[in-house]
């Protein structure tokens, strides 16, 4: 087996990995996110190689990371859905609030 493809197949489903990961985080900050790709799991041949092991247990904290703070805002999402439905459903809009009797 030759070594270089090997590393830089791995190489390469690790760059993805990251690039998914920030996608993640910036969707978690922009105002008008992105759809994401789907994600399609690379087909390595062997394991990773030794000097990759750092690498790859960052990259996995960052997911983890990401996955908790999407989580929390999904949470919070529906918490903010669920108020703005209570105060929806108290308004009733064929019924006027205010009198303006000097018109």
């Amino acid at each position: 087996m030759d070594v270089v493809p090997f590393r830089a197949e791995w190489e390469t489903a690790l760059d993805q990995l990251e690039m998914d990961v920030e996608l993640a985080e910036q969707l978690l900050v922009s105002a008008t996110p992105a759809p994401p790709q789907p994600w399609q799991p690379p087909n390595l041949r062997g394991p990773m190689p030794d000097d990759l092991l750092p690498r790859a247990r960052l990259l996995h904290e960052r997911q983890l990371a990401a996955a908790r703070d999407i989580a929390l805002a999904a949470a919070a999402t529906r918490r903010q859905v669920a108020l703005t439905n209570k105060v929806t459903d108290t308004y009733a809009a064929d019924v006027p609030v205010y009198l303006d009797i000097t018109a």
